[in-house]
């Protein structure tokens, strides 16, 4: 995952923690927004240290860190960090590519006589019947 640092601007100091934290959000969805590895970032976990808030809340979760695991087992890309406090992480929300610009696979499925869907090699040959673990393979 990718790593970035900012800082807000001196005259929020003093504000109110609320005001401070969305002015460090709306400053991560900035940084996200004009990142050209990411098309379509998407929040995906948060903390905000001073007011020891972070999202998503993991109950039970022995670590402090749940909403940092949480993020980067959820495709977490790009973590912001806002002048030592508050921390975004970003992920890719853009549709999946098309497979169309690969062409053809090495796989077709096909049905069989008695209408049993199975996968097989281009040019029908081993052919394995699909069932409810296989199914999750194509």
């Amino acid at each position: 995952m990718r790593n970035l640092h900012a800082s807000l601007s001196h005259s929020l100091v003093g504000e109110l923690a609320v005001s401070r934290f969305e002015s460090a959000k709306a400053l991560a969805y900035a940084l996200a927004e004009s990142d050209n590895e990411l098309l379509e970032p998407e929040l995906m976990a948060w903390v905000d240290r001073p007011s020891a808030m972070a999202s998503p809340e993991m109950e039970g979760y022995a670590r402090s860190s749940g909403w940092r695991d949480y993020g980067v087992s959820h495709g977490g890309r790009l973590e912001i960090e806002i002048g030592g406090e508050s921390l975004f992480i970003f992920a890719e929300s853009s549709p999946f590519d098309s497979y169309e610009h690969f062409g053809h696979g090495a796989f077709v499925n096909l049905r069989d006589d008695q209408g049993i869907e199975m996968i097989c090699r281009i040019g029908g040959e081993d052919c394995f019947p699909l069932d409810e673990w296989s199914s999750k393979l194509t």
